[in-house]
């Protein structure tokens, strides 16, 4: 899908992703290359090292001094992505929640490798279902936060999220939410075994090993836990063969698409569009009321 707003509105892109925000996770993000870069810049991609730990709070901060730049230029902000979790936080507020606990999730990680991760999930299940079921059973990184949290807090996360809810944001300025995805399940299917292919023989067992002796980060940081990185890594350690790698990422990539449409189709004023609809969607931009001074 190509819908080149740049030709007819004044827009700065800022992308929404919680992995291109680092530099040199480039494949297993399968982040805009670099002529779509030149062509059409992105903030937000590339402007922190993986020795650096980039989180919602640091992308709600970054974001909403860009969004107000970009009204002070008179331009339109046009967020892209990715990152749900990034987008409700910047819509409705930051949660406060217990700083991390370094010797609390040593303790987790000891249980991990004793027992299993499946050990932590069905803790999590018990202490905090509703949160559980919204997650993968093998993602570690969201289990042992969850965990911390509620041991920190003595409450459950679900009762924790979502509690500020502010709307500040949404009160200061007009956003438009536009959802787009191929509602033809065959055709996204097609389109994530294209892309994994891409992704893998262009090379992302070679970025990961490079970005492995480049900087000094554990296998537990975020951006290794994201899909791809996660599967490629058991790959280079031998603990899966390359088909496994790839069957292991497929799945994942299919189940995320499949959480990410499901919060869609629940999201708020959002408007959902099919992937081929594009001049339908950009009608749809240049007719709002406030863009269309600027067209």
């Amino acid at each position: 899908m190509a819908i080149d707003l740049y030709s007819e509105i004044p827009i700065e892109i800022i992308s929404v992703d919680s992995v291109m925000v680092y530099k040199d996770f480039n494949l297993g993000s399968a982040k805009p290359n670099q002529i779509t870069l030149k062509n059409y810049p992105h903030h937000l991609i590339d402007v922190i090292s993986a020795e650096t730990v980039y989180t919602a709070s640091d992308f709600t901060k970054d974001a909403i001094k860009l969004i107000q730049k970009a009204h002070h230029d008179g331009k339109v902000p046009l967020l892209v992505g990715g990152s749900m979790m990034y987008f409700q936080r910047l819509i409705k507020g930051l949660d406060i929640l217990p700083e991390r606990d370094d010797l609390f999730r040593d303790e987790m990680k000891a249980i991990k490798e004793s027992e299993g991760i499946n050990a932590l999930y069905q803790e999590l299940k018990l202490k905090d279902l509703d949160y559980a079921d919204t997650i993968e059973e093998n993602d570690s990184q969201r289990i042992i936060r969850a965990l911390e949290i509620i041991h920190l807090s003595k409450k459950s996360l679900t009762s924790q999220l979502g509690r500020i809810s502010n709307n500040h944001f949404l009160n200061d300025n007009h956003v438009m939410q536009l959802g787009i995805f191929p509602k033809n399940r065959k055709l996204l299917h097609e389109r994530i075994e294209q892309r994994l292919e891409k992704i893998i023989g262009d090379g992302l067992v070679e970025e990961i090993k490079n970005i492995i002796n480049t900087y000094a980060i554990k296998d537990d940081h975020p951006a290794l836990r994201a899909i791809n990185y996660k599967q490629a890594l058991s790959f280079i350690s031998g603990e899966y063969d390359h088909e496994t790698f790839y069957l292991k990422a497929l799945y994942a990539t299919r189940q995320f698409a499949k959480r990410q449409i499901t919060w869609m189709r629940s999201w708020e004023n959002l408007e959902l569009f099919d992937i081929n609809e594009e001049q339908k969607i950009l009608k749809k931009i240049k007719n709002t009321k406030e863009i269309k001074s600027f067209v």
